[in-house]
């Protein structure tokens, strides 16, 4: 049984592979290919300054003078290159603007010279300060360039030298690809370099902060037996959707295939990965966009350095087309053709019957769970929850769950109209979805930014309703300290100044009734002899650095920033406050209406309490109902150390890192 819960954050987790499936029955995995827009190319030769061959560079949407503006790279039956750009309004129908006083396209350098280099990417960078500099160039010419652009047609050099060097890490070679990766802060280059004498093609790795500095490049992957005989890895377009990395690797086929027709091609594979450098292959016997009919402008080769251009649902797949095999002397005319593909939609889980799909445990922080699917006539997704311990819960069954019918990428689970589980943040939970009909592709997390980016503090402690109280003993052998569906559990317990375990384990338990809160803590503890219990029953100069000692902090909504501070020592002893530095700081409660008794045993020593709500200000909370929740552990054995169930980071009044107990 796999108990290891995923810190999944909000990035989408598609059905891939098995990462994130606890079960499956009734299920198969269904490749689904890019679709070509048409069997036509979207841009070819029109105009006497191109050449041939095409190949689209960068895509950009939104720009200044259209919607969508296309920088394309053109080969030339003399063997030279040249650099052009078009405008369109949809993406579909391009119009190619004079920009030279010869009515040509092209792009030149600020001397007047046209490019004649391999560009490898254009990027327009509004929030460089330098207006001269929003647009940016990456270009090959036995290594890497880099130029600057005021508005993307007339280019100033970085410098003579270049920005990356051949001869780098494991060698460039002018296949590549450029992109930003947001998660790492980082710009990514993947290139194609050889091995054994310049005979096989890899896909090779480096890294850059600024464009002008780059580390590597080092080798990533090779083209397996998977693919087929005599493939190799020409380059590959990577690019990143809702968190995950997907690859679209050219792969090059000598003449070693035995159907003449995969010699000496380049067909579009998939490859996927979770961090951006090891790579798997997915149905790697198949291909993302479908070679053309023989004869077609795509009939031969596909590739492109093109980025993917995002959209809502749909991406967008700008790719160089060929008619000519890769070994031709005499390259026929080729084009710019255009392929879509779903959001994370190459592979479902797909039934035409009933399955049932168990995701593995993984921490929800969001307020939303979503789900890309897409039902046939007849069919329907439903959900419901478990929580840590395999449990169903109330509230999240298949009974009460909203069936999902229709095709989205990115809908949200409801249950009776609910869609917000803002209560269940912090949990860990696992998903099981009863799936008709439909395809599957991906699961994840949604809500606000700021609910993925917080510092993360333990997973909220869950507080059911016990059948028969505890005896306030301190032994801790009651029905209820056993009942683990009903008595939630905080424990991993760490040192107050850094995230590292602490020296000795605590563990608290809680469970309740309608009038009471009841508290168990389990102190191992090593050095029983040494224990130290000097103050007397609430004595007003309670100082937590002289006594072994238990501080349960709560805070029922409503409360502000205040919280009831509860103190318990090695001897029973008990205190409490009414406490907030923010609106006052401190307040001794003098009659303490609750109860505690402290016992030991063979390396331990436990505490029991039971607590009147009403004697916390607070009503007999609600199901479902989140306060705020802190033990802390005062140890005075081994000299003074302190132990928390959720980091204090060094500061004692830190009552926003507490963590929740919620209600059931």
């Amino acid at each position: 049984m796999n108990i290891d819960v995923s810190d999944i954050l909000d990035t989408a987790q598609p059905f891939i592979d098995d990462d994130r499936i606890a079960a499956c029955q009734g299920l198969t995995r269904r490749f689904h290919p890019a679709a070509k827009h048409s069997d036509e190319p979207v841009l070819d030769r029109t105009l006497k300054c191109e050449g041939n061959i095409f190949a689209p560079v960068s895509v950009l949407k939104d720009q200044p003078d259209c919607s969508y503006r296309m920088w394309y790279l053109c080969h030339h039956e003399d063997g030279h290159q040249s650099v052009h750009c078009a405008l369109s309004a949809d993406g579909l129908n391009w119009e190619k603007p004079a920009l030279q006083d010869d009515g040509s396209n092209l792009n030149t350098f600020n001397d007047g010279t046209p490019l004649d280099d391999t560009v490898c990417r254009v990027i327009h960078d509004l929030e460089d300060p330098d207006p001269s500099r929003r647009y940016k160039m990456i270009y090959y010419r036995n290594s890497y360039f880099l130029a600057y652009s005021p508005d993307g047609t007339i280019w100033t050099p970085h410098g003579q030298d270049p920005v990356w060097p051949n001869g780098s890490g494991d060698g460039l070679e002018e296949c590549f690809f450029f992109l930003r990766d947001e998660r790492l802060g980082k710009w990514r280059g993947y290139m194609r370099v050889w091995q054994r004498y310049q005979t096989v093609r890899l896909l090779s790795l480096g890294e850059s902060d600024d464009l002008i500095e780059w580390s590597g490049p080092t080798i990533i992957w090779s083209a397996g037996p998977e693919f087929g005989t005599g493939s190799q890895i020409y380059g590959m377009n990577v690019f990143i959707d809702n968190g995950i990395y997907w690859g679209l690797p050219w792969v090059f086929y000598s003449s070693e295939p035995l159907d003449p027709r995969d010699q000496q091609t380049i067909r579009i594979k998939l490859g996927f990965s979770r961090e951006g450098r090891e790579w798997q292959a997915v149905f790697p016997e198949q291909d993302v966009v479908a070679l053309g009919e023989p004869g077609a402008f795509d009939s031969e080769m596909i590739h492109s350095s093109c980025p993917i251009v995002p959209g809502t649902d749909q991406h967008r797949f700008y790719y160089c087309g060929h008619s000519n095999k890769h070994g031709d002397s005499t390259p026929k005319p080729g084009g710019i053709g255009l392929a879509t593909f779903r959001r994370s939609g190459f592979v479902s889980l797909h039934t035409e019957k009933e399955g049932i799909l168990l995701t593995k445990r993984f921490l929800f922080k969001g307020n939303e769970l979503r789900i890309n699917a897409k039902t046939t006539a007849g069919g329907s997704i439903e959900a419901e929850l478990l929580a840590d311990n395999g449990d169903l819960m109330d509230g999240y069954l298949y009974a009460d769950s909203d069936p999902f019918t229709g095709d989205a990428t990115d809908h949200a689970l409801s249950w009776r109209g609910k869609s917000d589980l803002s209560s269940l943040a912090g949990q860990a939970l696992m998903l099981r979805l009863r799936v008709r009909n439909s395809d599957l592709f991906a699961f994840r997390s949604a809500g606000p930014k700021a609910l993925f980016t917080a510092v993360a503090g333990p997973p909220p402690v869950r507080c059911g309703v016990c059948t028969n109280p505890p005896v306030i003993d301190g032994r801790l052998d009651d029905s209820c300290w056993q009942d683990f569906g009903n008595s939630g559990v905080a424990e991993d317990f760490v040192k107050f100044e850094k995230l590292e375990p602490a020296p000795v384990k605590t563990r608290a338990m809680f469970t309740r009734d309608k009038d009471h809160l009841y508290i168990s803590v389990d102190c191992e503890e090593p050095l029983l002899d040494k224990l130290v219990a000097t103050h007397e029953e609430n004595e007003p100069e309670f100082n937590f650095s002289e006594d072994d000692m238990i501080e349960i902090r709560l805070s029922a909504p409503g409360q502000g920033t205040f919280f009831n501070q509860l103190c318990v020592n090695a001897a029973g002893k008990r205190f409490q406050a009414w406490f907030s530095v923010e609106e006052g700081g401190s307040r001794i409660i003098s009659n303490v209406e609750w109860q505690a008794a402290v016992s030991q045993l063979a390396g331990h020593w436990f505490v029991e309490i039971a607590i009147p709500f009403a004697s916390l200000d607070a009503l007999p909370p609600a199901s479902g109902e989140r306060w705020q929740l802190h033990v802390i552990r005062h140890r005075q054995t081994d000299g003074y150390t302190v132990s928390c169930w959720s980091c204090m980071f060094g500061k004692v009044h830190r009552n926003d890192l507490s963590g929740v107990l919620v209600f059931s």
